[in-house]
């Protein structure tokens, strides 16, 4: 008799945020007072509401339906009512399994009123697999809309995601940022610092002795919530710097879809590849200019890693060996660091390469002359330095340019006359005067040479086009120079803002003494021959000159 008094019978009611746009009649409200009034009429005794508020029924991985499990395996529940299927689950599989199979066996009756199932009545739905696949189908359908609504605003050049540190919401349009000058300070800090040849751990620590505030504590200082409140607020992760100097966001670009979720019944995210997500240029107002971005990322593809005693150099990662091309080793012997060609240290008995072995600290003087060389130089006569890189470049391929762009003017026109000749052989096989054969053998011709000509029409534009980017790489090397009056000694910053990679050449000895040329490829224009003293004024003379007769 005691037993009997502590069964009861389960109400369970569920509502997801998804649901409660459907209206008022799905609401918890509704659902209690629809259930209770069924229960009083049938004469269900005991009645217990278990309610899942603002839980998806894609999974039952919900407080209140554990709660009813747990009671149903004590033996305390001995019915179950819902208003409809959906309402216990949205996971057709996971339904099936529940009302056919898991609820018989621990001899517990399961009603969903409104679509006529009671396990324990002959005259149950036999459709309710059905009902429960189109349960199923909702979510899903509905996570679809949303994804292509959420892809659209994205094309558009909206944000979809929270700012990243450094940008703020616009209060008068939700879906764009504003710079946060307090904050984009840090960023470019964090970016100078990188460029000054600091680490992200050297960064961090940096930021830690400074007493900078790490991105969620600044959002707390701010008044603005966050997932998860640091107990240290000053200590910047490694893996927070990392990502800061590699968001395109700092650099104006909005980066849609980044992330994509497995399925609708799945909350984990997986990252997408790079070329299926969406870049949008000038979404928003930069905090770091794109020149200094290109070059950090550099840095980061060069990662200056200790050796094993610990050892690191401001070189590391911008050495090349002129033989085999291999990038050159850090290393020390009788106390000196040095260079040595990564291929020979591999295979040295195989001999596929020398050593190039150079001195770390005769590479430093080397290349802080030749910068200081170049710097004088550009101060002195720039204009002589333009003229050479791009009159000069472009005086000895004005023709082969000029050819091309005829080329392509060429053969766009024959594209437009093939169009031609293949509607005609069209309606001449479709009046009968030319046979089948003829016309598959003629169209596919036109089609071959028609695709052959587009490909030639992209190769050749893509040349024509690299010629044009040449002016603005001498403006932006120019552009750097302007920072600096002078070099005094090499740093990394310097080294960094004026250098691509070095190219090292094996010793060579000349008349008695050892000589090792060393080939400086410049930011934005690769090798620059700097003349003489004498050349350069003979240049500019005769620039003066020539200028001169042009304005008389």
């Amino acid at each position: 008799m005691k037993r009997q008094q502590e069964e009861f019978t389960a109400l369970y009611c569920r509502l997801s945020q998804d649901d409660g746009r459907e209206g008022e009649s799905n609401s918890i409200v509704n659902q209690k007072e629809y259930l209770m009034k069924y229960a009083k009429e049938h004469g269900f005794p005991n009645p217990k509401f278990y309610v899942d508020d603002g839980y998806t029924g894609t999974n039952f991985d919900r407080p209140s339906f554990k709660e009813m499990s747990a009671d149903i395996e004590k033996g305390l529940v001995k019915t179950v009512i819902v208003k409809d299927l959906s309402r216990f689950g949205r996971n057709y599989i996971e339904v099936g399994s529940y009302s056919e199979i898991i609820y018989p066996e621990a001899g517990v009756r399961f009603i969903a009123i409104m679509d006529n199932v009671d396990t324990g009545s002959l005259e149950s739905n036999e459709f309710a697999a059905f009902t429960n696949l189109f349960n199923e189908w909702y979510p899903k359908s509905t996570s679809k809309k949303v994804k292509e609504v959420k892809k659209a605003k994205g094309l558009a050049g909206e944000h979809l995601g929270a700012p990243p540190y450094g940008y703020l919401r616009n209060p008068d349009d939700k879906t764009r940022w504003l710079v946060d000058e307090e904050a984009a300070a840090v960023v470019r800090r964090i970016f100078s610092l990188c460029m000054q040849g600091k680490g992200v751990s050297a960064i961090a620590t940096a930021l830690w002795e400074d007493k900078v505030l790490t991105p969620s504590a600044y959002k707390v200082s701010k008044g603005i919530g966050v997932a998860k409140k640091s107990e240290h607020p000053y200590n910047w992760e490694t893996s927070m710097i990392a990502s800061i100097l590699e968001n395109v966001a700092y650099i104006g670009v909005t980066e849609s879809f980044k992330s994509t979720r497995l399925g609708f019944k799945s909350k984990k995210r997986i990252p997408t590849a790079k070329d299926r997500r969406t870049y949008i240029e000038d979404a928003h107002t930069p905090i770091i200019d794109r020149d200094m971005w290109e070059k950090v990322q550099m840095i980061r593809a060069n990662k200056r890693r200790p050796t094993k005693s610990g050892l690191t150099s401001i070189f590391s990662g911008l050495l090349y060996c002129a033989d085999c091309g291999a990038k050159l080793s850090l290393a020390t012997a009788n106390g000196y660091a040095h260079f040595r060609c990564s291929m020979y240290k591999r295979t040295s008995r195989a001999k596929e390469c020398t050593q190039h072995y150079i001195r770390e600290d005769a590479l430093k003087q080397l290349v802080l002359k030749q910068l200081q060389q170049f710097l004088s130089y550009l101060q002195q006569f720039e204009r002589v330095f333009i003229r050479q890189q791009i009159d000069a470049t472009l005086a000895e391929r004005r023709y082969e340019l000029s050819a091309k762009q005829k080329q392509i003017e060429r053969d766009e026109k024959r594209i437009k006359e093939l169009d031609r000749l293949f509607r005609k052989i069209y309606e001449d096989n479709v009046n009968g005067k030319l046979n089948d054969e003829r016309f598959y053998k003629l169209s596919d011709g036109y089609e071959a040479e028609q695709e052959q000509l587009k490909q030639e029409i992209e190769a050749l534009t893509a040349e024509v086009s690299e010629a044009d980017t040449e002016a603005t790489n001498v403006a932006k090397l120019i552009a750097v120079t302007k920072k600096y009056t002078r070099i005094d000694e090499l740093t990394p910053e310097v080294l960094n803002a004026f250098v691509d990679k070095i190219v090292v050449h094996e010793r060579e000895k000349k008349d008695g003494r050892r000589t090792q040329q060393i080939d400086i490829y410049y930011s934005y224009v690769g090798i620059v021959d700097i003349p003489t003293d004498e050349e350069m004024r003979e240049m500019e003379q005769e620039y003066m000159h020539r200028t001169k007769r042009q304005t008389a």
